[in-house]
């Protein structure tokens, strides 16, 4: 792992996700894994088999060797950018398995759990704006919430905002809306 990403890696790890963020932004969204050093190399290679959410990194580090050393090596060589790409990438998937910008999955995973529980504010409001930002789950939830209260919110703004079609957002809409209890009136009603 070059010493940008860790630095990058650490301020995530103390809340700051900013500057991960930023350099992930660096990367084309949809075709940062054509810029990755491991390219057409073989996908096995990134999934250790003793590695896992539950493991204990320095035990899969003891147990998988020099065999780590190959994969490792594509990662330290990734400009930045995509090495950050690949890691809110695998964030936002909620990729549990595998070797993902020079982490195994076992270091990953306090990070993933942070990534979940994160709430970025303004996040959620420039995408309401049409700006693409990557959000966590729950981000998006808060979005398509806040579209399905107020009718006057531009869902091709919103689309754009989370970079998927707006027939999409409309059938989260109605999801959300299915799934969410009826909010009772100032009167006592219930409004669907």
């Amino acid at each position: 792992m070059s010493t940008e990403i860790g630095e990058l890696i650490q301020a995530a790890h103390g809340g700051d996700w900013s500057p991960l963020l930023k350099a992930a932004s660096l990367e084309s969204e949809r075709h940062w894994a054509e810029n990755a050093q491991c390219l057409g190399a073989d996908p096995e290679i990134f999934s250790p088999l003793s590695d896992g959410p539950r493991e204990i990194p320095e035990t899969v580090r003891r147990f998988q060797g020099i065999s780590l050393n190959r994969p490792l090596n594509f990662c330290a060589s990734c400009p930045v950018a995509v090495a950050a790409r690949c890691l809110v990438e695998s964030l936002r998937l909620n990729d549990e398995y595998g070797i993902r910008a020079g982490m195994l999955a076992s270091e990953r995973s306090p990070l993933r759990h942070a990534w979940q529980r994160r709430f970025d504010e303004e996040a959620v409001s420039a995408v309401l704006r049409g700006v693409p930002v990557t959000v966590n789950e729950g981000e998006r939830a808060e979005v398509i919430s806040r579209l399905a209260g107020d009718p006057t919110l531009n869902a091709d703004h919103i689309a754009r905002g989370l970079g998927i079609p707006r027939k999409y957002v409309w059938q989260l809409v109605r999801d959300h809306k299915k799934s969410s209890p009826p909010v009772a009136s100032a009167s006592g009603a219930d409004v669907a």
